[in-house]
């Protein structure tokens, strides 16, 4: 079961649905802006994730993650819908499409081009997490503040103010970097058979250093960049970004 109050939901019942997946550390109005201008023609689902939000009591789990999707899917939906996801939000929409080939219409990968698994990953990876377990534990509150500072530093109030209100949350974000870290995407992206495309801002270097071979492993992969726009794009360019969904949802579904 899910609660109305740990998701958004906007646009006419019967539409194409569209369920938008935040990234780390924040939660579902990192999406206002695409709820906003997509809800006119779209079914738009914003559901928070384990760890976040209205959810933050929940352990996080790429597993429980992935369950809440396809809850939320199932739930207002009608079973079935194009999943796109920023950052987090990517890899767990990428592994809910290789899992649920049958709920999903087609994905939106954002900001997730980046594979942390493979050697470097596993030599890293129980230092890197026991220290951000401790910073995040010790530390969450500094954190937070200087989240709120960067985001009214780098973003109008209409878009700063409503992802500062919902909160920023660090206890299961240990957790993330682990998940993140045991997850291979190319066995992922091999297995999903329905439009993908990469949409990712054209300044984030970090996380488009594995784009071409993202595409080799799609078997209807498509990349699209968005200019002037770095890791959160939809808040970069939230102009150019919704257009992108747009276009790519009007093609989906011509071909249905």
């Amino acid at each position: 079961m899910i609660h109305p109050r740990e998701y958004t939901l906007a646009g006419p019942e019967h539409a194409p649905a569209i369920v938008l997946i935040h990234g780390a550390r924040m939660t579902r109005a990192l999406w206002q802006p695409q709820i906003d201008a997509l809800g006119a023609s779209l079914r738009v689902i914003a559901p928070d994730l384990p760890g976040h939000g209205a959810l933050a009591h929940v352990p996080f789990s790429l597993d429980a993650a992935v369950s809440q999707i396809a809850t939320v899917i199932d739930t207002v939906a009608d079973g079935r819908a194009i999943v796109c996801g920023l950052s987090l939000g990517g890899y767990v929409a990428l592994a809910f499409g290789a899992r649920h080939p049958q709920r999903t219409t087609a994905l939106v990968l954002s900001g997730c081009t980046f594979a942390f698994h493979g050697l470097p990953g596993r030599l890293i990876g129980a230092p890197y997490v026991a220290v951000t377990r401790f910073a995040t534990r010790t530390f969450s509150p500094l954190l937070a503040r200087a989240e709120e500072r960067t985001l009214r530093k780098t973003y109008p109030a209409a878009l700063a103010e409503p992802i500062i209100a919902r909160g920023f949350f660090y206890r299961f974000y240990a957790d993330i970097s682990a998940a993140l870290l045991d997850f291979d995407p190319l066995p992922a992206l091999r297995a999903c058979d329905m439009p993908v495309l990469l949409l990712n801002g054209a300044n984030d270097r970090f996380f488009r250093r594995d784009e071409h071979s993202y595409l080799r492993a799609l078997r209807q992969g498509r990349l699209r960049l968005i200019e002037n726009a770095s890791h959160l794009a939809n808040l970069d360019q939230p102009e150019a970004y919704t257009t992108a969904l747009r276009d790519f949802v009007s093609e989906v579904v011509a071909v249905q």
